[in-house]
């Protein structure tokens, strides 16, 4: 060791309670300062300090996420995201929400995190042995810890700078290390989730969930291979720096991406939640359980979530509907809504454009994954109102109101989209209703995946995990890498597991009931579309249509929402409280251009972000990404 430092350790009061309950091990309590030679010469010590590692990566538990910046989600309040969307004034100097601590791959926050990991790696073997206490675990951690923060760096900048170094403040001129390519970050992240493969337990017990295992290294691996085998780092034409080009075997790449995952379906101990059984909605319910369980047997890599100090789940407070006093953060846009097929396999056709509209519930018969991820007019959310909302929604469990309505004895004037005025009421839930209605979705839509709608999150957080990893991404990048290497038996057999555990169409019939081919270009399309929308509000798709190269199309969609008007049918009447029925009223929905809100527009420069200029000053041996300038 060159010099004491001074390093902040996690220590908690009595260490058997931190090893042995789930709900703790991550938690942050009031912290001690010790040098690192201290830390060093006691397992106990090194034990905290590894635990404190797993707070150095971020959960997507947020307000605000990588889903905003997508054609899946609007973030209501913006906070720097619409100027990435709209991507003109993005650069070194004006990072916007990239500056932000929510982004997943924040340098200054991640090289951080890996600064902490290479103490750890430098110095655990020195450590000496103690009872209740397993160094190689602790090292094993600290490898794939360090891999992770480094698979989520590249993914959003390419390649990045390594550094494996404790430096000292001295150290300057060393600390100036210019960015690897992305073959040299692949093959040291591969290396790092090797190694922690090598000392990781295959499983571990409830006590300790939210460790991560051998698998969750081996999932990892598959996640970074396919992700570089991936178009974007082969293109010489957009991608034109060459640190963010990947000049390796991207067939043999897209192989081991493909047999990591198949490991981890085959030799792993996880399994695929089964949702078979009931109506769409009852499935539906089962499938939302996989991210909203404390503990199951598909998630393979959660942040727990609990009421002690430095735990803070309030999604359903951050994205739930402002007629229970909640935020209406991240909210689906249509595009997201017109993505998810109908039960016989087929997809939904138009409205997708603003002034599209129809008459008549366009959400019935769609299948489950999309009654998990959204809520819609008229659904239910699932706990009563709170006392100033009773009277405006008396239902059980309340049902949404994200439109306008006709009623008999409404207070308000309103006209319709067929030039009549009707008295009428708001929705509860618009920007117009009675509550917080600047805390209003307006793209007239809410996310439900990630909330615990039983949970009053006015007042309350809620205990739902933040999932980083589970099994069904694994049958998922099987199925890609097959579609790629043109092995498309192979890559309907993984599919057709995955859609029949919610009991729908297998492959070939859904490719039939829309006109399409099994032949690769179909099916590349067919797995892309399978990934949106099972992975909807898990940060997947910012990566993923950066990679596909398919950003273009996707950033350059106007951003659009559902208007719902509910007209009275002939001859019937309703008076306050109003409450969803199709017998009454007539439903018409129509597209809603929200451009005036975010006018997105995609620029190439926006497939990787831009480094901070405070960094390039630091360290002028950085080459900035192109397009970001001055």
């Amino acid at each position: 060791m060159k010099n004491i430092k001074q390093l902040t350790a996690v220590i908690v009061v009595g260490f058997t309670i931190i090893l042995n309950s789930c709900s703790d091990f991550m938690d942050i309590v009031p912290s001690t300062s010790y040098t690192e030679e201290m830390v060093f010469t006691d397992a106990a010590l090194t034990q905290a300090f590894v635990n404190d590692l797993y707070n150095n990566i971020h959960p997507g538990a947020q307000e605000h996420s990588l889903d905003g910046l997508t054609d899946d989600a609007y973030f209501t309040h913006n906070y720097g995201q619409k100027d990435i969307v709209e991507a003109v004034s993005i650069s070194q100097s004006n990072l916007q929400w990239y500056d932000n601590d929510n982004n997943p791959f924040k340098w200054q926050k991640r090289y951080s995190g890996i600064r902490y990991a290479n103490i750890i790696i430098n110095n655990i073997d020195n450590v000496p042995e103690k009872i209740g206490y397993n160094l190689e675990r602790m090292k094993g951690e600290a490898y794939y810890m360090r891999a992770h923060m480094y698979h989520e760096l590249i993914r959003g900048f390419g390649g990045v700078p390594i550094v494996t170094e404790d430096f000292s403040l001295d150290q300057v001129e060393e600390m100036k290390k210019p960015r690897n390519t992305m073959r040299e970050c692949l093959e040291f992240i591969v290396s790092d989730l090797e190694k922690a493969e090598e000392y990781l337990p295959e499983t571990v017990g409830s006590a300790e969930w939210g460790r991560v295992t051998k698998y969750v290294a081996t999932g990892l691996k598959a996640r970074i291979l396919l992700h570089v085998a991936s178009p974007l780092y082969a293109d010489r034409t957009v991608n034109t720096l060459v640190v963010n080009q990947f000049d390796g075997d991207r067939m043999a790449t897209y192989r081991a991406a493909k047999e990591a995952a198949i490991k981890v379906i085959e030799d792993g101990p996880f399994k695929l939640i089964d949702c078979r059984g009931g109506l769409n909605t009852e499935r539906a319910e089962k499938f939302k359980a996989i991210m909203t369980d404390v503990q199951n047997s598909e998630q393979m890599f959660v942040r727990n979530y609990h009421t002690s100090i430095g735990a803070e789940n309030s999604m359903g407070k951050w994205h739930g509907p402002n007629g229970y006093h909640n935020w209406a953060g991240t909210t689906p846009t249509q595009d997201l809504v017109m993505a998810f097929e109908f039960e016989d396999g087929t997809m939904p056709e138009g409205m997708t454009k603003p002034g599209e509209s129809r008459k008549g519930n366009p959400y019935n018969g769609r299948e489950p994954r999309f009654y998990a991820t959204v809520a819609t007019d008229g659904n239910t959310w699932g706990r009563p109102r709170p006392a100033d909302a009773a009277t405006l929604d008396p239902t059980p469990l309340g049902r949404l109101q994200a439109g306008k309505y006709e009623v008999t004895n409404g207070d308000v004037e309103i006209e319709y989209r067929d030039g009549v005025v009707r008295r009428s009421m708001w929705g509860v839930d618009t920007r117009q209703g009675p509550i917080e209605d600047w805390n209003g979705s307006w793209t007239g839509y809410y996310e439900k995946k990630l909330i615990d709608t039983s949970v009053d999150a006015q007042y309350f957080r809620q205990t739902v995990p933040h999932v980083f990893m589970r099994l069904a991404e694994m049958y998922l990048i099987a199925a890609e890498a097959c579609v790629e290497l043109n092995e498309l038996e192979e890559a309907a057999k993984w599919m057709d597991i995955l859609r029949g555990r919610i009991e729908l169409k297998d492959t070939r019939s859904a490719l039939a009931a829309r006109g399409k081919q099994f032949n690769q270009v179909d099916m590349r399309e067919f797995v892309r579309q399978q990934r949106r929308v099972e992975f909807a509000y898990e940060q997947h798709r910012y990566f993923d249509v950066r990679r596909w190269m398919t950003a273009p199309e996707a950033g350059n969609k106007p951003l659009t929402g559902i208007i719902v008007e509910g007209i009275l049918k002939p001859g019937k009447t309703s008076m306050k409280p109003y409450i969803h029925n199709e017998e009454i009223y007539d439903y018409y929905y129509y597209v809603n251009d929200l451009s005036s809100r975010e006018n997105r527009k995609w620029l190439d420069k926006m497939y990787f972000a831009p480094i901070h200029q405070d960094e390039i000053r630091r360290n002028p041996n950085l080459v900035q990404n192109p397009g970001y300038g001055e």
